[in-house]
């Protein structure tokens, strides 16, 4: 029965990405907003649904152990499993943006996180209400250069429009916008939604038939379960690609990686504090040395190519391989 579950939720969140990349981006051309903010917010929090999902039950349960490690596995995965797979396919344009300010902002909360992981043996609340509160700053800067991305508009006369009323315009042309606007929320929200269902019911079937040989909760989080809860960002990145957006690809790996560590482990801390495995700061340790060479590519070549990929790729597969193996022996 979980097998079924497992499918299903897969099915579901792979037509849910295939809707959410072509609503998402369709409503960013016609607000003239680039396709990374998009991939960076709306996309990026969507398919992290199932991590916030894991998130917020496992800390009322007081099994937030699992949330850590997923956390940590979903932000490796991130990085190497997708950005690598996607730019095996196709090379991942990076913009300066991304290079001065969000790559140094996720490198900065990784960084934030290896300390309090180093400092206690324990993820406090107050731990959680920092990353909490550096979300809020995040959003803060995602909402102001958003603004800034809005291109001026103008009227049928060829001026500014400044009121933005499309003076001059046939009412009939922008109640038919209007309405096409409206249709491509709904399918957003309707594709958003088919993500997070389908996210949960992979997350607990994979958990549920992971526990049953006996797996660790911190050991399911950061394979089985992060594994499961990126299906959403895996399939959503793949068919970026393949529908010729790579903005949302790597907008969509940063902002949920910054969504996960500053949002999903802030909620989970918040409710319960986490006590921490030691072997977890290696991982992290990992992740964030992926970030600094993702970081230093960018700066050099503007972009991740095909040999990066297989890099990336690779280092996945040796850390997953890694993993199983410390459980077997």
């Amino acid at each position: 029965m979980q097998l079924i579950l497992l499918i299903i939720g897969l099915v579901l969140i792979l037509k849910s990405a295939d809707i959410l990349i072509d609503s998402s981006a369709k409503i960013a051309r016609k607000y003239g907003i680039s396709s990374f903010i998009i991939g960076i917010t709306v996309v990026a929090f969507g398919t992290s649904a199932p991590e916030l999902v894991v998130g917020i039950l496992s800390g009322i349960r007081g099994t937030n152990q699992l949330t850590l490690g997923n956390v940590i596995g979903s932000s490796l995965s991130n990085l190497a499993l997708i950005a690598g797979l996607s730019s095996m396919i196709l090379a991942l344009i990076i913009k300066d943006s991304l290079v001065k300010k969000e790559l140094p902002m996720l490198l900065l909360s990784e960084i934030i996180l290896l300390i309090m992981m180093l400092s206690s043996n324990t993820m406090k609340r107050f731990y959680g209400i920092l990353l909490l509160c550096g979300f809020i700053m995040f959003m803060l800067y995602v909402i102001l250069d958003a603004k800034k991305s809005i291109p001026a508009t103008f009227d049928i006369d060829g001026d500014l429009d400044t009121d933005n009323d499309g003076n001059g315009l046939n009412n009939e042309i922008i109640q038919k916008k209007e309405k096409s606007l409206f249709l491509l929320y709904i399918l957003t929200f309707l594709s958003l939604g088919g993500l997070i269902i389908g996210g949960k019911l992979t997350v607990d079937s994979s958990t549920l038939i992971a526990s049953r040989f006996g797996l660790s909760q911190t050991l399911i989080g950061i394979t089985i379960v992060s594994l499961a809860t990126t299906m959403p960002e895996l399939v959503t990145s793949i068919m970026a690609v393949i529908k010729k957006e790579p903005d949302i690809v790597i907008g969509n790996c940063i902002g949920s990686n910054l969504f996960n560590i500053l949002f999903v482990l802030g909620v989970s801390t918040t409710i319960s504090p986490i006590s921490i495995e030691k072997s977890l700061w290696i991982d992290l340790v990992i992740t964030i040395i992926l970030t600094i060479y993702i970081f230093i590519v960018s700066v050099l070549r503007k972009k991740i190519n095909r040999l990066d990929g297989i890099l990336l790729f690779i280092t996945y597969l040796c850390f997953m391989t890694y993993k199983i193996i410390t459980v077997i022996f």
